[in-house]
């Protein structure tokens, strides 16, 4: 079965009260969920101290002996499909087809890739002044330094949009975006500029400036199961894997959210909110772009699907998720120090610490849900190549938790070398740095020979 991409209904941002606006509709939940009705749940891998930690945060249980309950929070909620960037400009090149003028522009756009010549397109900002123009303003935009290299139009045709926008339809600073969002390779910015183009699109369609169209015929829902039919095991698996991905995704964007939020309010110092958050914007970028590759192969054709490629070519940049996991314990930590300065920000993650902990437990979750997915779908493939690329897609996303539980090891090792440092006042001119890394320590139970009464005695084991 081809699982084709669903079409993104709403992808316009709503802008602040104070304008006459509602809220983004990326922080809000209220969108009709399509995701798959089977099990998300976690499965856990009998690593060391690195999953030790991961029950926690997704259940509550009640008092008095009652069932264990899912909590009716944010962590919970099922993925909303038309929030990942895929969908967004998927829905996004339909919207601008109904633009005056418009279609030799999307005849240059990718049919396979609905993201990247997207993005690539909106950088020159002639396509911008032309989707404004759509309002049909008293006056036009238009770059009119002709002296200008092309470089310097692009970003004079991008200030012009964006200055006419703040100005002329009152969009907000904190909604728009900069030049550099659009300029720059960072996803989140370009998120804030897909919203300020289908608010654009959402007024010119009021103003009934806009074509009546219809839709690329690659843009339609065509794949699928026949209405009525029954999805084999192997459509559920695949089906899992890219709802999960895309709550994942969700999940990261809720948490970054948060982290956002924390620094506008500024009640907690900077440093201590890289402590907790770490590098959270680039893996929440790294994983819109995974996703991107989960959609695109899910939009194909059963027979040309090859699930494990995207975790072999993306298996190195998956290192970006090693100190995130190894910082999440004393991020867990700090968080807790601080949740009551954290809660004061009303933000949905931060409705108790289960919940933020649970958010920040996410990454190394879905670390571990990877190989379990790509394994299951492996035994219920019958193809010689498919399996062959299922098998490697496995073994890199193995490696790739392998990595993640070593990074959280040597985390703890370093920690414990450390308070072996600090406990001994005289190490006889040694010098501890120049021991290694530690490898190895505990209490252990010893007979020295003497007596036969056993003993406990502190072993340290370093590399050099």
């Amino acid at each position: 079965m081809a699982h084709a991409p669903l079409l993104r209904t709403n992808t316009t941002p709503v802008f602040p009260n104070s304008n006459g606006f509602g809220g983004l509709p990326q922080n809000s939940m209220n969108h009709a969920p399509r995701a798959s009705q089977l099990s998300g749940s976690t499965a856990f891998a009998g690593s060391t101290a690195s999953l030790s930690s991961l029950a926690s945060a997704a259940t509550v249980t009640p008092q008095n002996g009652g069932p264990v309950l899912a909590t009716a929070n944010i962590i919970n909620q099922k993925a909303d499909a038309s929030r990942s960037l895929y969908q967004i400009c998927i829905s996004l090149k339909q919207r601008l087809a109904q633009v005056p003028g418009f279609d030799p522009y999307l005849e240059t756009l990718d049919p396979n890739d609905p993201v990247d010549p997207l993005w690539n397109l909106f950088r020159t900002g002639y396509p911008l002044l032309l989707i404004y123009n759509a309002l049909q303003p008293e006056e036009e935009l238009k770059v009119e330094d002709s002296s200008a290299n092309e470089a310097k139009k692009s970003k004079i045709a991008i200030f012009k949009f964006v200055q006419a926008c703040m100005k002329e339809l009152q969009i907000p600073s904190s909604h728009s975006f900069v030049i550099t969002d659009l300029m720059g390779n960072d996803t989140s910015g370009f998120v804030k500029v897909t919203q300020v183009v289908n608010y654009v699109l959402d007024c010119a369609e009021k103003r009934g400036t806009l074509l009546q169209v219809q839709p690329y015929p690659e843009d339609e829902i065509t794949g699928g199961p026949a209405p009525g039919s029954q999805m084999s095991y192997r459509d559920h698996i695949i089906r899992e894997l890219v709802d999960t991905e895309r709550k994942y995704v969700q999940d990261l964007e809720n948490l970054h959210d948060l982290k956002k939020t924390l620094e506008q309010q500024g009640a907690i110092p900077g440093d201590i909110l890289h402590q907790i958050f770490l590098n959270i914007n680039a893996i929440l970028d790294f994983q819109r772009r995974f996703l991107i590759r989960v959609e695109t192969t899910n939009s194909m054709p059963t027979t040309n699907q090859r699930w494990g490629s995207p975790f072999v070519l993306h298996e190195d940049a998956f290192d970006i998720y090693q100190p995130f996991i190894a910082n999440q314990r004393k991020a867990a930590q700090i968080a807790n120090q601080v949740f009551d300065k954290i809660q004061q920000s009303e933000h949905p993650v931060a409705t108790d610490f289960n919940t933020l902990d649970g958010f920040l437990l996410k990454p190394m979750q879905r670390l571990v849900k990877y190989p379990l997915l790509l394994k299951d779908l492996n035994k219920k493939t019958e193809d010689e190549e498919i399996k062959a690329d299922l098998v490697n897609g496995c073994e890199a996303a193995e490696r790739v938790l392998h990595k993640a539980n070593d990074a959280v090891n040597r985390d703890l090792l370093d920690e414990a070398l450390e308070d072996l440092t600090n406990r001994v006042e005289d190490w006889k001119s040694h010098k501890v740095e120049q021991f290694g890394n530690l490898l190895l320590h505990g209490v252990y139970g010893v007979i020295t020979g003497k007596t036969d009464q056993e003993k406990d005695v502190s072993i340290s084991y370093c590399s050099a």
